[in-house]
């Protein structure tokens, strides 16, 4: 049986399909309390985004797929505006959009044909949602005798964000064959990366298969097509990654630069002799104050509730945080964080891993119309990123750069209970409810190490990373920390 759901796992994991109906269960891992969390919230907010947005729907409620298309059918004939939950049918095929918009045109059902259309808690469109859109469209076409158009979701903001099908169709039916072989018991080529972690139950069973052979699918930040053109050659371990000759495979595939493959290279050789690779040294110089900032967000409300900033100076170092304790406080922690940028000095710089502080800056700068603020602009103008820098100066001995990953390996310890960003979004979830301080204590505690794991990794960047060496174990900083 494939399902739109097929289509979400394999994007994440192209395992995630397989280990479903082939893996060991002792090898799934229970839902996280965070991701019960978000299904349950999920299917609030679609009903209440699919009430506001349509009012008057008709909903199918059965369990029951071939009593669900049958009365869809029904429906669908009867050409009602809109079939809430429908279900979708074909054979191996089944499906269940959110919502089947009825839209002016002739199909087979008469003057009118029907669209898909799901609601997504994400800002943007994805490829998950495209294939699945898409997946509903050929079941509908099959039905009605007529592809749907401008299939759609409908964002977070509540804006219709709608999909040109010929732009995707042919990637789509790509992944449809491969989805096809899978269900049919095919095992796909190792692959590990953060999502078969962080997303898919199965991480445990991906990592067991690529590192039972030393696979190259170990190898951070090599993609799908890399790993296949690699394997093509022969090339199928870490070892042979490490000993290949870049120079000989450059230019044979699309991707496949001598830049590339000397960077798979250096991964490889990282991985097998436990040595961290300085690639290009670190010249960044901090201009003035030495501020780290990171943000704690909740993604069912879509707020931010907390900014946290652990500050460097002459004086020594100090944390500062803004907090909004409830949702609808949000935008009373923005004007005193705004309040607080004219006090700062005229020369600073701001460190953050990754991009999500300047993506969350420009929405809430957007949200309360303070995008023309100055002291704001010469704020997210001072934005270093400290995930471009550590990866492009230094190769690690890991499988993933996140800046846990990261600083864990150079030495930094988490005090708070909470320890990753999930997690605190539950504790907010759960101060929310009790009203316990000391659970918004701890998600403070865990925001500070946060910053303070990005001030560490800038003190390891300056004392490290200033030229070019070869580190093995033991490591220098080892020793320091």
């Amino acid at each position: 049986m494939l399902t739109a759901t097929d289509f979400y796992r394999y994007l994440q994991c192209p395992h995630w399909p397989y280990w479903e109906r082939f893996g060991d269960p002792a090898e799934r891992r229970p839902l996280t309390e965070f991701e019960e969390q978000r299904l349950a919230d999920g299917l609030d907010h679609e009903e209440q985004v699919v009430r506001t947005q349509y009012g008057a729907f008709e909903a199918v409620s059965t369990a029951s797929v071939a009593d669900g298309a049958a009365k869809t059918v029904e429906l669908m004939r009867a050409g009602v505006p809109a079939i809430y939950q429908g279900w979708l049918a074909n054979g191996e095929w089944q499906g269940r959009p959110d919502i089947l918009e009825r839209h002016e045109g002739e199909s087979a059902l008469g003057n009118w044909y029907y669209v898909p259309v799901d609601v997504k808690r994400a800002h943007e469109l994805k490829k998950e949602h495209v294939f699945q859109l898409l997946f509903y469209s050929v079941l509908l076409d099959n039905i009605q005798k007529r592809f749907p158009a401008h299939p759609a979701i409908i964002n977070s903001d509540g804006e219709r964000l709608e999909v040109n099908p010929d732009q995707y169709l042919a990637e789509f039916k790509e992944a449809t064959i491969k989805l096809e072989r899978i269900i049919g018991g095919e095992r796909p080529e190792p692959v590990y990366r953060k999502t078969c972690e962080d997303t898919s139950p199965w991480g445990k069973a991906c990592f067991r298969l690529a590192k039972e052979h030393d696979d190259i699918a170990l190898l951070f930040n090599v993609d799908m097509n890399k790993l296949g053109f690699l394997r093509e050659q022969g090339i199928r371990t870490i070892y042979e990654a490490a000993d290949m000759d870049p120079e000989s495979f450059a230019g044979q595939a699309p991707g496949m630069t001598l830049r590339a493959l000397q960077s798979i290279q250096r991964q490889a050789r990282s991985l097998v002799d436990r040595c961290v690779i300085i690639k290009k040294p670190w010249t960044h110089i901090t201009n003035g104050l030495e501020i780290h900032f990171d943000i704690e967000s909740h993604p069912m409300t879509d707020t931010d509730y907390l900014y946290g900033f652990w500050i460097k100076d002459a004086a020594g170092e100090r944390y500062q945080s803004f907090t909004a304790e409830r949702p609808e406080d949000e935008g009373k922690m923005w004007k005193e964080f705004l309040a607080w940028l004219p006090t700062l000095p005229e020369e600073y710089t701001i460190y953050h891993y990754a991009n999500y502080e300047a993506t969350r800056l420009e929405i809430l700068g957007k949200r309360y119309g303070d995008t023309d603020d100055p002291s704001l602009q010469l704020f997210q103008s001072r934005l270093v990123d400290l995930k471009e820098a550590a990866r492009e100066c230094a190769v690690y001995p890991l499988y993933f750069y996140s800046l846990k990953n990261i600083c864990k390996f150079l030495g930094f310890s988490w005090t708070s209970e909470v320890q990753n960003g999930r997690a605190s979004i539950t504790a907010y979830e759960s101060w929310l409810s009790t009203q316990d301080h000391a659970i918004l204590d701890d998600i403070i505690r865990y925001n500070c190490d946060d910053v303070r794991a990005t001030a560490h990794l800038l003190h390891w960047l300056n004392t490290y990373a200033r030229q070019e060496a070869i580190y093995p174990a033991p490591y220098p900083w080892e020793a320091s920390s």
